[in-house]
């Protein structure tokens, strides 16, 4: 009977370390404000990275791609039934995370017997008022908030040394297309971190784009309708390409 407890807390640290493990080549995503709203983008050797979640909110992912598709679903049902219960100003991430999604997740992790999700999470809104808001989730329903912008990977060591780029950075002074090529330049900076010797990974910009998807969105403070969430268009994906290769 006595055992049981330190059992538990072994088997929460397998736990992590699992994650960890499974999480560890997973590629970075960054948001960042600009003078006109909120960008955020990333590199995937697959589509399905950057969402909407609802009409002021975005969703990064990185992990499993099941994970972070069932995690993007139940934000968007909390979302819209918040909206309906209540009023769309009322769904802000801090409500969603605090009452929603934060507690499913950890309760999800300490569950022994269920598989934990193999995620990290980086969401961001951009409020009534044109303010940004951003946060970082982690797997186990722990999460943090950041004004300046931030960033999700798998490597915890690329995670905190990009994050304190991006706090040194004056990005909500940049326009969006120099948002645009910092944001590149940093991701560029981050393959440092990883095996240069796997050559399933671009170790430069060029590569990257030639190999992988590009995904980019912004929330615009400047659009007049409610859904301000829009996805980066192929002109200004080829003009990024041309600027930054």
């Amino acid at each position: 009977m006595f055992e049981e407890p330190y059992r538990w807390m072994e088997a929460v640290s397998t736990r992590h370390n699992y994650v960890q493990e499974k999480l560890k080549m997973g590629q970075p995503v960054l948001s960042v404000p600009y003078d006109d709203g909120v960008l955020i983008m990333g590199f995937s050797p697959q589509p399905g990275k950057i969402f909407e979640v609802y009409d002021r909110i975005a969703l990064g992912g990185v992990g499993h791609p099941a994970d972070v598709e069932r995690l993007r679903m139940t934000l968007l049902d909390m979302a819209h039934l918040e909206g309906f219960n209540r009023s769309a100003q009322d769904v802000t991430l801090a409500r969603l995370l605090q009452f929603g999604i934060a507690p499913a997740l950890k309760q999800n992790f300490e569950e022994i017997q269920r598989a934990p999700y193999i995620i990290c999470l980086l969401l961001v809104e951009l409020d009534g008022a044109g303010h940004p808001n951003f946060f970082r989730v982690n797997y186990d329903g722990h999460w943090e908030t950041f004004k300046s912008g931030t960033v999700i990977a798998g490597n915890e060591k690329v995670m905190d040394e990009v994050q304190k780029k991006i706090q040194d950075t004056p990005f909500a002074t940049f326009t969006l297309d120099k948002a645009l090529e910092e944001t590149c330049r940093l991701w560029a900076e981050s393959r440092k971190q990883y095996e240069e010797d796997d050559k399933s990974i671009p170790m430069t910009l060029k590569e990257a784009f030639d190999q992988w998807y590009f995904e980019a969105a912004v929330l615009s403070g400047k659009v007049e309708r409610r859904a301000i969430y829009r996805a980066l268009t192929k002109e200004e994906i080829g003009k990024l390409k041309s600027s930054v290769g």
